[in-house]
């Protein structure tokens, strides 16, 4: 790809340009993130005008939000019994192993989804199908919509979501690289987990560090760093940091999400999160979607949107 892979989504060092040690010496990095900030303000005025769903604001400056009882009663209790039955069906037909895969496992598929590994942690993303009328219903309300649309500045359909098992393995024998502290891509992009289950400190509740989402100038600097390291090692995108590095860059400390059932968590994946530790054996169970639209694209209909991304793959 060549010079357009700057104007992609692409995050790889390795890649011959974004890669390259003297134009990141020279803050290329700097400059496609802040680009992808540009292009993110015109997307998300594109998508909302002046109007702002409430739950913007707390987003915009924390970079995560935690949305209890996000359903009634009755029609989280429905969707939960439907989970249930795919889930237990699936599980019976497809138990869960080890491929005994390190770091950032590939993909074993099948014809209802599929596994990834990340070293001994298991993530298990089931198809959401028409069969499914309850998950269907979730993926297309509207608030959830309403408020996706905005947060990610673009246009999605429910293609992005899956049923998703976490269930976390032997921790000692095969370390899970995504429970050390990272921030996912340059540039602002969202996950979110409708957490049909509770999630106690036991079952490894996501953490994130409020506020990091944000690009600030000591953030910037260490980007930069980060960038120039990277290239001279071909190193991926997906930067980690350590503790200590992290409490001097954010004012506000890493922080625990421990949740209810029937709660909605959103988070910016430019901020710095990880998961946390977990006992043996303990699963969570979500409806899990990773939203991610083309940093240097307007808001533009989804068919579009596809087809122009589909020609800087």
């Amino acid at each position: 790809m060549g010079i357009f892979s700057v104007f992609s989504k692409d995050k790889s060092f390795a890649l011959p340009v974004i890669g390259s040690v003297r134009l990141n010496q020279l803050g290329l990095h700097l400059f496609r993130i802040r680009l992808a900030d540009v292009f993110l303000t015109l997307r998300r005025f594109q998508v909302m005008g002046p109007f702002r769903p409430q739950e913007y604001k707390q987003f915009k400056q924390d970079g995560i939000l935690a949305l209890e009882n996000f359903l009634p009663d009755d029609e989280f209790q429905k969707l939960l019994n439907e989970v249930q039955y795919t889930i237990t069906t699936t599980d019976q037909h497809t138990p869960i192993q080890s491929y005994g895969e390190e770091g950032f496992g590939d993909k074993h598929k099948h014809a209802w989804g599929f596994d990834r590994y990340d070293g001994g942690t298991l993530n298990r993303f089931y198809n959401i199908t028409a069969e499914q009328p309850s998950t269907q219903a979730f993926i297309h309300n509207k608030r959830l919509k309403k408020i996706t649309k905005a947060l990610a500045g673009s246009y999605h359909d429910g293609s992005k979501y899956f049923l998703y098992k976490l269930f976390h393995g032997k921790e000692e024998q095969n370390a899970d690289i995504q429970k050390v502290i990272h921030r996912d891509t340059f540039h602002s992009a969202i996950k979110l987990w409708y957490f049909l289950e509770d999630v106690e400190p036991k079952h490894g509740p996501f953490h994130y560090a409020p506020g990091t989402h944000k690009m600030t100038r000591e953030r910037l600097q260490w980007e930069k760093q980060r960038s120039i390291k990277a290239s001279s090692e071909n190193k991926g995108g997906a930067f980690r940091i350590e503790k200590e590095e992290l409490d001097a860059l954010s004012e506000e400390p890493l922080k625990a999400y421990p949740v209810k059932a029937n709660t909605l968590v959103i988070a910016d994946i430019r901020g710095f999160h990880c998961r946390g530790q977990a006992l043996e054996n303990q699963a969570r169970l979500s409806i899990y979607a990773n939203i991610r639209p083309s940093p240097y694209l307007p808001a533009l209909p989804l068919a579009l949107t596809k087809r122009i991304a589909g020609l800087f793959k």
